[in-house]
């Protein structure tokens, strides 16, 4: 099992702080968004675009790194990281 820590938006939308989904060593964010969709469609479904790559609505970080600038959903994921889900902000 993985813990996900959630933020902002995403937070109230699941209404807990973090999502707990099955999980095993080495799956990629892909394998861990399938997971999610299954037990709260409405994150899941925020989190991949039509064109099935993610979207800008929420961001997935792997141990402090945006997975846009790694693998994206071909990301590996170890049991040891640690993964957030956090919608984009903004602000001066």
């Amino acid at each position: 099992m993985k813990t996900i820590r959630l933020f902002a938006t995403i937070r109230e939308i699941a209404g807990t702080k973090t999502l707990t989904v099955p999980f095993q060593d080495g799956e990629t964010v892909r394998d861990l968004i399938r997971s999610i969709a299954g037990i709260h469609p409405e994150i899941g479904a925020k989190l991949l675009g039509d064109d099935g790559q993610l979207s800008n609505l929420i961001h997935v970080y792997v141990s402090g790194r945006n997975v846009e600038w790694l693998n994206g959903l071909d990301t590996v994921i170890r049991e040891s990281d640690e993964v957030l889900l956090v919608p984009p902000t903004a602000g001066g």
